[in-house]
């Protein structure tokens, strides 16, 4: 069997085996426990104007077969990045088409803006992009994949870093397969030529305690209607768009996930010539299709090539498949009536929407210290902080689904959440989120609840003594790890680099790249938050330690 076809059924099966779980339960996706980066280099910024210094980390993954990498997701840390650089039907995506993904937390991006850069009005693109090729050479060494320096990418971002998905594409136009915009309705500044996704969620969950977020999900007609005309202007641009009806700011759901992995397949298919230069996209293969929003229901999917130019102001897809999926995004009640999760901590009280419009959980945590209770509800009346207080809701029957979003805690099951510190703390946010399935009358709702994962500050000094951990030779299976608390309570660990992932106080080690350099570097950290209450504890300093993996 050839690797090709070897790669597509593994794509397949594994896709499969997702598909049938999601009926189910789809939180089983929704942990960063675990997620392998076999490289690591981190890094400073010094060339601000400011004079600043930006610390960043930029993690590497690669697929475990790839012989040679053809092409780099780059992503940083936001709230559904950090599910999807870990996410089987995206790493399936790039397994099949030899590309890696390059997750930097703490981002490598600098948010202030600059008077010295050619975009009106921009931040400083062009140092940020800078650091970050500074980023990609050392992994190139690290990984001894050399083409990783040089490899084009394909920037994917939500919120904040849509501003990085805005710098690749305008200084590195010619490095870029495509650019993915999620959530917002954001396109980038000037380029109408990189191949582009924007995935807008229409119920923002931002400020909504502001406007009456009965209706304002459903307002999206000047949105879309600026997306139509940048279409009309560029009609040769192949820019590809969904209205998620259902969601806002912060999900990224199953079905949008796997349209974001079909979308990485197909564009980097088109775009990725054998020689490793980028393809130009034929336009005339493309389909068109108009979003089913309200004023423009029952417009069928079109062929580019049987559409004249007058008629071509709307959204671009690489096949009939994904337009008509992108459509079925939109294709909903915009009339539904509209409900609300909320979110109720461990006594019961209904947590407050005073978090720039959603709701905050500073937990309390059960003996153990880590472990904390969070219930997802369904609101009967508009909450006091929303406008139209105290209105009632409609609502569905049952209770809200609580799904991992992002950050360092993990998903136990029956509304129990624990801390799981990973390669992200501290520098990522945490977010968990209420999701309760609507009918036909009823809109679908997704909330957030964004969660303080703090440290304790209070009590007993502890200090983690951890056992040194021997290089191993290539083939090993695993090791055991040994790491003691001078406190007396249990520590845990995680992998912060390298082909590995934990299992209680086991490292298993996982399969590693063809072409890795060797010796190939492991970090390992080990932790022990401590713990409040009668006797408290303070956290920990995490302690790493490194070792190397040598052959033979």
């Amino acid at each position: 069997m050839n690797r090709k076809l070897k790669l597509q059924i593994q794509t397949l099966l594994l896709s499969f085996i997702i598909s049938q779980r999601l009926w189910a339960d789809d939180a089983w996706l929704r942990s960063a426990e675990n997620q392998v980066f076999q490289f690591m280099q981190s890094g400073a910024c010094t060339n601000w104007a400011d004079g600043s210094k930006n610390q960043s980390s930029a993690y590497l993954w690669i697929p475990e077969n790839c012989k040679k990498i053809r092409g780099l997701l780059i992503l940083c840390a936001n709230v559904p990045e950090h599910r999807l650089v870990g996410h089987p039907t995206i790493r399936a995506a790039c397994a099949a088409n030899d590309l890696g993904i390059v997750w930097c937390v703490p981002s490598f991006m600098n948010f202030r803006k600059s008077q010295e850069t050619s975009i009106d009005n921009a931040h400083d693109y062009k140092t940020s992009t800078t650091f970050l090729q500074e980023l990609l050479d050392g992994l190139a060494k690290e990984s001894g994949y050399a083409e990783v320096a040089s490899a084009p990418w394909l920037p994917i971002g939500e919120s904040g870093h849509l501003l990085m998905v805005d710098a690749l594409v305008e200084f590195h136009t010619e490095r870029c397969i495509a650019g993915v915009w999620l959530k917002n309705n954001h396109l980038p500044p000037k380029n109408r030529t990189v191949p582009a996704l924007v995935a807008f969620g229409s119920a923002q969950e931002w400020s909504q305690t502001q406007s009456d977020i009965r209706t304002n999900w459903n307002n999206i007609g000047k949105a879309y209607q600026g997306i139509l005309d940048q279409r009309k202007q560029n009609p040769n641009w192949p820019s590809s768009y969904l209205i998620d009806g259902t969601s806002g700011h912060f999900d990224c759901s199953e079905k949008l996930t796997k349209f974001l992995a079909d979308y990485i397949d197909t564009v980097a298919k088109a775009r990725l010539a054998p020689n490793g230069t980028l393809r130009q996209i034929k336009l005339e293969n493309g389909f068109l299709a108009d979003m089913p929003v309200p004023g423009h229901e029952n417009h069928p999917v079109t062929d580019f090539a049987k559409t004249v130019p007058d008629m071509r102001g709307v959204p671009w897809f690489f096949d009939r498949a994904s337009a008509e999926n992108a459509q079925s995004f939109a294709r909903i009640n915009w009339h539904a009536e509209t409900q609300i999760p909320g979110f109720a901590d461990a006594s019961g009280k209904i947590l407050p929407f005073n978090f720039n419009g959603i709701s905050s959980l500073t937990p309390e945590y059960e003996a153990d210290g880590i472990t904390f209770t969070l219930r997802g509800v369904m609101l009967d009346k508009l909450p006091e902080q929303f406008t139209n207080s105290g209105v009632n809701l409609a609502k569905t029957s049952g209770t809200p689904t609580l799904e991992w979003l992002c950050g360092p805690v993990k998903p136990l099951g029956d509304n129990k959440f624990q801390i799981a510190l990973d390669r992200s703390w501290p520098s990522s946010a945490c977010y968990i989120a209420a999701r309760q399935p609507g009918t036909d009358e009823i809109r679908n709702s997704v909330q957030p609840c964004g969660i303080k994962v703090q440290k304790n500050n209070s009590g007993l000094v502890q200090k983690i003594t951890f056992d040194p951990i021997s290089d191993v030779p290539l083939g090993t299976k695993s090791i055991k790890l040994s790491a003691k608390s001078d406190s007396g309570l249990p520590v845990r660990f995680f992998v912060r680099s390298g082909p590995a992932v934990i299992h209680g106080d086991e490292l298993v080690f996982t399969p590693i790249p063809p072409r890795s350099r060797m010796p190939l570097t492991v970090t390992v950290g080990a932790w022990q938050w401590g713990r409040g209450g009668m006797a408290p504890v303070q956290t920990a300093n995490v302690v790493e330690l490194t070792f190397s993996i040598v052959s033979k």
